[in-house]
Order: structure tokens, then sequence, then C-alpha cells
């Protein structure tokens, strides 16, 4: 196994294939079309008048958070949505308010186009993904759809954009609050550079461990960055923590599915599960199950490791499949092989990739548009904690 898939909880792969190396070029080669009422959303169109307005937001390489919070402004109230969508990809969905404001917005990252009106929920069947692969084994990899179209299943992993794509350490900051270590939180969401991330606030979590951060570098990094070394500077721990943009139950909700991950790892390798069964990460040691207590007791998890209410957090248990339907999957070998598919909702496509590849998912999972080469993996300090902390 790999050192991410390790790291995030992963601990198998159904399929020991040989490697297959391909590319994706970011955002342009993978498109995310939410899936509404078994259609793609764009044909979705509402009533004349309702209690929600429903707009169809289009956005190509910007993370879901900072759209919402841009239209946050723009609608004046923030807006509801289905999912969470790819950051580095072309993606569609639908999001709604209680009010209608304007017909349509858009700037370079993202367009909004109002659709109509809904009175209850809109059925959100899945997502369909369209992702076009730069390799020299097209016909290795369409034989392996093929296997996996014939199988139809797939273990249902919570996937690494769930972890973070360029900085997989949501988990690690929610496992640093369930411990009620304040400053472990705030250090993995200040330090630690990735390769992947922009020049200005790699030199930022440099300057951050090694205690020399200036005005100038405060200057040029994200808000939320600067937000929590702001209020630690002049707080402590605890009160910078509570002033991160993310919402600390994010985190520990992020701690809880690398749990999942684990937890049905070890009922694959054991042949403990079956095709409609499904896992319980629950939020009392008490509720476990024969491979739940035994991970549960590795980690360190007590009857109050959910329950933080210096933060506000009370988690609900988690429950979800064990295994994914991979659905009208088929492959187009025109010009660059293009692979299209369709998950149920909550189910990762990156996760179908790296089976079908059996590479590295930092491969697939970001490329820079303006290189010709992959991005690599950074070795150093971090990797070496996200390994360390895996058990």
């Amino acid at each position: 196994m790999l050192d991410l898939d390790l790291a995030i909880g992963i601990e198998l792969r159904l399929h020991d294939w040989p490697p297959i190396e391909a590319t994706i070029s970011r955002p342009e080669g993978f498109k995310v079309i939410e899936e509404v009422d078994g259609k793609p959303c764009s044909q979705w169109t509402g009533l004349r008048d309702g209690k929600f307005a429903v707009y169809l937001l289009k956005k190509r390489g910007i993370d879901h958070f900072s759209v919402i919070s841009r239209l946050s402004s723009v609608l004046k109230e923030r807006p509801g949505y289905l999912g969470i969508k790819d950051a580095n990809a072309i993606t569609e969905q639908l999001i709604y308010t209680r009010r209608k404001i304007i017909e349509s917005y858009s700037e370079q990252s993202f367009s909004i186009e109002f659709r109509g009106f809904i009175d209850g929920k809109i059925n959100h069947t899945g997502n369909i993904f369209e992702i076009e692969l730069i390799t020299e084994n097209k016909d290795e990899v369409k034989e392996r759809a093929e296997i996996l179209r014939r199988e139809g299943l797939l273990p249902a992993f919570i996937g690494y954009q769930r972890f973070g794509t360029r900085r997989p350490i949501t988990h690690l900051v929610g496992k640093a609050i369930t411990e009620r270590d304040w400053c472990k939180a705030v250090e993995y969401i200040l330090g630690y550079p990735f390769i992947w991330e922009n020049v200005d606030i790699k030199k930022f979590r440099l300057a951050y461990m090694e205690g020399r951060v200036t005005d100038d570098l405060l200057e040029r990094i994200p808000k939320q960055e600067r937000s929590v070394y702001l209020e630690l500077a002049r707080g402590n721990c605890l009160s910078a923590l509570k002033k991160s943009s993310v919402k600390p139950s994010f985190y520990v909700e992020a701690y809880q599915s690398y749990l999942f991950n684990r937890i049905l790892s070890r009922k694959l390798l054991r042949s403990k599960i079956f095709e409609r069964d499904e896992i319980l990460v629950p939020t009392k040691p008490e509720d476990c199950d024969t491979e739940c207590r035994e991970v549960f007791d590795e980690e360190g998890i007590d009857k109050g490791s959910f329950y933080i209410e210096e933060v506000g957090v009370n988690l609900r248990p988690l429950r979800r499949k064990a295994f994914m339907n991979v659905s009208s999957i088929r492959v187009d070998v025109h010009n660059n092989l293009k692979i299209m598919f369709s998950l149920e909702r909550g189910m990762y496509a990156t996760l179908v990739l790296s089976e079908i590849l059996n590479t590295d998912p930092k491969k697939t999972l970001l490329r820079s548009r303006n290189q010709s080469l992959l991005i690599p993996w950074e070795e150093g300090y971090f990797l070496n904690v996200l390994k360390s902390r895996k058990h």
C-alpha cells in the first residue's frame, strides 16, 4: 500500500494489478456533474414559485468553501448545497436560498443561473464523472474498467478529498481536537507546508514553525491562516482554534471518516463484510463491534472523545455503506482516453481511479495546468507525521 492511502486509513486495494502511469490535466480533464432525479443537474428546472430559490452553480478550479463564502455576499445569505465538489475540477451542481435575489451572476472561476423554485427537498441521486486520462496504456485501462463494470462494486472508502486534496491534514486536526490538544490542532492548521501549495503559504508555514513570521508574509496568506495566527499571537491556542473559518466539527468529522476507513479495511482483510452491510462508527466505545473496538483502543478514543464542549462539537454516529456501486462505466479511447461513470451520493471517483490504475493517487489528484510534469509529493517531516499517526 501507498503512504497516502495508509495515512487516511485505507489499508488494501481490491485488485492486485500492476501500476499504470497516467495523469489528468486538472481542472479541464476532471468533470463532476451532480445528478438530480437520475439526470444531470443542468437539466433540472423548478417551479414558478416555492419555498426555496434554486440556482445552477458551475465552477472551475476553485474550492467549494471559497465559492460559498463569495456567494453568501452576492445572494445576501449563505446558500445551501447538496454536496461538496472537487476543488481541482470543472463541476456543476445545484444550490438554494430562501429568496431569489438575481437571475444570474458570474466571476472568473464560477457562475450561477436561476433555475426555478422548489417546496421540498432536492432529490440528489449521485454524481456523474467524466475524466480524461493521459496514458500509454489505453487498452489495459479499458480492460480493467470492463472488469469493474462486471463486478459493479468497490469498497466505499472515504476518499482523499475529505482529508484535504492539497493538504491531507483535516483528520489530524480532528484527532488533536478530540484529545483536547488545542495547540497541536493549531499547529496542523498553520504549519507543515506541502509542495502543492503556493509559494507564499509555504513560506508562511515554514516561518511559523521556525518562529519568524513577518508582517509581509501575513499580508500574502489566506484569511483562514491569518485569522488563526493573529488570534494565537494575542490569545491562546483554544481561542485561535475558534477563529478558524472551518468549524471544529468539520475537522472532527474528518477524523471520524479516517476511523471509518480503518474499520472497513480491517473487516475486508478478515473477510467479515458483505455486499449490503453498513459500517458504524459510533461516538461511544461501548457501541463498537470487534473491529471498531480494536481501532478505538489503538486510537485512544474514550466516551468523551466526540463530545467537546469547549468548541461546540457533539457528533452523531457515522453510518455508511461498506460498498459503492460503480454504474454506467464506459471508456472512450478516441484521442486521449476518457472514462465515464456514475456514483451514488457521497462516493469518491478518485478511489475508482486509484483502483483501476493501482498507482500513487497524488498523481491523479493534482496536476498543474501550466506544467507538463507531475507535481511530486514532498518527502520530509510532514509525510512522516502522516505515517506515524496512522495508528
